[in-house]
Parts: C-alpha cells; sequence; structure tokens
C-alpha cells in the first residue's frame, strides 16, 4: 500500500509492487496523473539489459519450419523468439508448443491478448515474401 505525501503529486505517487511485479498507483491520482506515472515507472523487467538487436536479416523465399516459427512470432508483434523471449520474460522452453509438431501453439501479443495458432501450417506461400528471417552476430554475445 502506498501513502502519498499531501500537497506533491508526481511520480512519488507511483512504485512498483515488488512481489507482483507491477506499478502500484495512488488511489487520488486523475487519469492524467495515472498515464504519466504508467510512463515514467518502469518494471523491473523493463530495467533489464536491452534485447539483442539482429545484425541482418533476409526474407524468406520458400516455406520451412523455421520460417513458420518466424512467422507466428512476427503475427504477435515479435522479431522472433529471441525478443519474445526477452520482452514476456520467459525462456524458449516454456513457450507453449504443439506436442506432435513443435510448431508454436500460443503466444501473448504485443497489444496484451492471446494469439492461438493452428496445429497446421499458417504461413501461405502468398505470405512468405512478408516473413523476415533475422541474424544475429554471436561475437558480440
Amino acid at each position: 500500500m502506498i501513502v502519498s505525501g499531501q500537497g506533491r503529486r508526481s511520480l512519488e505517487n507511483c512504485q512498483v509492487a515488488p512481489s507482483k511485479n507491477e506499478i502500484v498507483l495512488d488511489p487520488n491520482l486523475n487519469a492524467s496523473e495515472v498515464e504519466i506515472c504508467r510512463r515514467g515507472t518502469s518494471t523491473p523487467s523493463q530495467t533489464a539489459s536491452p534485447a539483442p538487436q539482429p545484425s541482418g536479416l533476409k526474407r524468406a523465399t520458400q516455406w520451412s519450419e523455421e520460417v513458420e516459427e518466424c512467422y507466428r512470432f512476427q503475427t504477435a508483434g515479435y522479431r522472433d523468439v529471441t525478443e519474445y523471449c526477452h520482452v514476456q520474460g520467459v525462456s524458449d522452453s516454456e513457450v507453449r508448443r504443439w506436442p506432435h509438431n513443435g510448431y508454436i501453439k500460443v503466444l501473448m501479443s504485443r497489444n496484451g491478448g492471446f494469439i492461438y495458432f493452428d496445429k497446421a501450417r499458417e504461413c501461405q506461400d502468398k505470405d512468405l515474401n512478408k516473413c523476415k528471417m533475422f541474424n544475429y552476430n554471436t561475437e558480440n554475445q
């Protein structure tokens, strides 16, 4: 619980709850002050090291399981599994997959909702050129 000082209305009225990893706001704040707190307060996952940046990319020209995985991550708003795991704070083994083929089953989208994928191929031939395959320079990591 946060006790706010009287007369001062600033980011001091916003805190990150350590046990829940969420922002706790003073109930006396108005809507614009709440928005300022949300923009100005960072949660522990946001203060971690930045996501690794790709060193290059190429477009898919034919379908493969790697292309299918990238397509599913990009449908959810992420570059690839590396960025998804960094943003969501999960490991690659925690991404839910279909047991019989290993395709991604469920992803948390950038919008905050969930995206559910079929067991079968979702990246059609007409969408291949939209799928980006990112390369990472392993020397810097």
